[in-house]
């Protein structure tokens, strides 16, 4: 049954609303955490009478979720346990050749072009805070994202939300195997000019939260989870609600320049993410088809050995 006129545009401006209230409190009071947004949505859940569904769908991938920010936040000392050092350099050196500008990374090009210092101190501007915003929304832009697919299409939620968790657990081996550096380290060792953490510049927001308590390390640069997590997203929204939703792309784009100008992130570790998220969407949308066509092949040897034994 349709929505008559006035139900939908409150639906809409309730949403808007709720958009508004999210980016003030994010820049201004304080930064959403995943537990916040979590408990968010059971509360809407609820009050939409989804809590049976929402504890049904949701449960077993977050506590997936969990374990992985857990694994995550742990790789680098794995990873040391297994005689695997930290590559300062690697990816520099190939940030250097493949992305120089005028003898300069982009991180260190964009610092040098922007940032406004004075005596010192960092002093925000009015873009500051946009590419502040995008950074952030790093933390709840995915799971906002699952939320919407899943009261849409419960199929194509499970696709979204366990591909999203299989190539972040399979981030991980590579963060264990391969633990890199990103720019702002490399400047604290003298391989590149000093580079402070311009998306750290709020101090007034919360960095509290379990995500951020188990999941924190350094050295899980490479891939971008930052670029990847939103690029996967806005690659399902656009397949869930259609075409309409092209622009969704610019919150990646955002999310992958701050994490290049506040010093998080080479643009390699970036391209990566990006990569290995638009390959898991293939895989992921096409399950169905590739696993359906796995047992007809599978049924058609069987036929095969059969005719064969007549």
């Amino acid at each position: 049954m349709r929505k008559s006129v006035p139900d939908f545009f409150y639906s809409k401006l309730f949403y808007i609303i709720v958009l508004i209230v999210v980016i003030l409190v994010n820049i201004f009071v304080y930064r959403f955490t995943m537990d916040m947004i979590v408990l968010l949505l059971g509360v809407i859940a609820f009050v939409k009478k989804k809590e049976k569904e929402f504890l049904r769908d949701w449960t077993f991938p977050l506590i997936l979720f969990y374990a992985y920010e857990f694994l995550r936040g742990r790789a680098d000392v794995v990873g040391g346990a297994l005689g695997r050092g930290v590559y300062y350099k690697a990816l520099l050196d190939i940030e250097k050749s493949l992305f120089s500008i005028n003898g300069e990374i982009p991180t260190v090009f964009l610092q040098n072009k922007l940032a406004h210092f004075t005596d010192g101190v960092f002093n925000p501007v009015w873009y500051d805070y946009i590419f502040f915003f995008a950074y952030v929304s790093f933390f709840w832009v995915w799971i906002l994202v699952g939320y919407k697919i899943w009261r849409k299409n419960r199929s194509k939620f499970k696709m979204y939300i366990y591909g999203l968790i299989a190539f972040s657990l399979f981030d991980t081996l590579i963060y264990i195997w391969y633990p890199t550096a990103p720019p702002w380290i490399a400047g604290e060792i003298g391989l590149l000019p000093h580079l402070p953490r311009l998306m750290f510049f709020n101090y007034i927001m919360s960095v509290g939260g379990s995500v951020f308590t188990y999941g924190n390390n350094l050295y899980a640069a490479f891939p971008s989870h930052h670029v990847a997590w939103v690029w996967f997203a806005a690659l399902f929204v656009v397949d869930v609600f259609g075409k309409k939703w092209l622009p969704i792309f610019i919150i990646p784009i955002l999310v992958a320049v701050a994490t290049w100008y506040g010093a998080e992130h080479y643009v390699v570790d970036s391209i990566a993410g990006v990569i290995i998220a638009t390959i898991t969407f293939v895989v992921f949308r096409n399950i169905k088809r590739i696993r359906k066509n796995g047992m007809d092949e599978a049924r058609t040897r069987n036929l095969l050995s059969d005719s064969e034994m007549l």
